[in-house]
């Protein structure tokens, strides 16, 4: 990292192979256009990222050495009023935020036999599923997805978070801002939003969506302890949610694994792989992954998805899927 000159000695540990359940990928991890949260910053090889632990801002970075199944993961980080005792909460973050418990070799064996998945785990062995810590700004940041390329979503919230988000300076002079609150978001305007920001049609959604929230119309901490099926129709009632958008959230925000969310790069590369070609709709797409792959749906819709996005696709295919971003 370009910038490591820190006025401050940086809390450091390690995380090796032997923590963590089969291979991992940092790289492609968080380079695969997932919504729990704004893509990490990145440098070289290090990736950087802010959250609260426990009412603290904690910047730490992170970066891998040697392979996919033998690795070392440094860990560097600070805290906004000096490393404390919260930033120790951090190995607990990361093992949540990185999947880093998800039993990989259980779901490489259990579709071995399938060929047309077993195709991408060569490419993408050590890919994880990540989950965001905040349920609200995973809803968010799944609504700014819709639709839209991850450069774009990314450009969005990151725009959204230097106009709305607060301003933390952490010891080594950087200065980065948090994802804003609900209470923010639903005292500003859908045109206010789209003065300063890209986010287009998606603003009416975010302002409805975080008063929501903030006036605890929806708890969306209570949608864990529903069926799959509940907890859908309570996000489909929400202002702009669709089927993709709750599927999102309830895999990338809430953890719930059997959830498949279903874009034009799924819907392109379910049809082409598995129905040759024939027309089936999004929703018959979502629900033949959970069928399929059940509770290991979201991880089968996950390499599927980067497999495909990253040049699969016959070029025909690849062309029509662009064309509907």
């Amino acid at each position: 990292m370009s910038n490591r000159n820190h006025t401050t000695q940086p809390y450091s540990f390690h995380i090796s192979d032997t923590d963590v359940n089969g291979p991992l990928n940092l790289q492609e991890t968080i380079l695969s256009a997932q919504t729990s949260e704004p893509e990490w910053l990145k440098d070289q090889t290090w990736f950087t990222d802010i959250e609260v632990l426990n009412g603290t801002p904690i910047k730490y970075t992170l970066t891998q050495t040697g392979d996919v199944d033998k690795f070392t993961i440094d860990v560097s980080a600070l805290a906004s009023g000096g490393v404390g005792k919260t930033i120790h909460q951090l190995r607990a973050h990361l093992d949540h935020v990185l999947g880093l418990k998800d039993d990989l070799p259980s779901f490489y064996k259990t579709f071995n036999d399938d060929e047309k998945l077993r195709s991408t785990f060569s490419r993408l062995r050590g890919l994880r599923l990540m989950r965001g810590t905040d349920l609200y700004e995973s809803l968010i940041f799944s609504i700014l997805s819709q639709n839209s390329s991850a450069q774009k979503m990314n450009m969005t919230a990151r725009c959204l978070m230097q106009h709305y988000g607060s301003k933390v300076e952490f010891p080594d002079g950087s200065t980065h801002f948090l994802f804003p609150k609900a209470e923010t978001l639903a005292r500003s305007t859908p045109r206010q939003l789209r003065a300063t920001t890209s986010m287009g049609y998606r603003a009416t959604s975010v302002v409805e969506v975080s008063k929501l929230v903030f006036q605890g119309v929806i708890r969306l901490d209570q949608l864990g302890g529903c069926s799959y099926e509940e907890a859908m129709q309570v996000l489909l009632d929400l202002p702009g949610v669709g089927p993709k958008v709750a599927d999102c959230f309830l895999l990338y925000g809430l953890g719930r694994v059997e959830a498949a969310p279903v874009d034009v790069w799924i819907h392109r590369i379910v049809t082409e792989l598995y129905f040759k070609g024939c027309k089936v709709s999004r929703l018959m797409t979502a629900r033949f992954l959970r069928e399929r792959f059940m509770e290991w749906a979201g991880y089968a819709q996950l390499y599927l998805f980067d497999y495909a996005r990253r040049g699969v696709l016959g070029r025909d295919t690849r062309a029509k899927a662009l064309d509907q971003i």
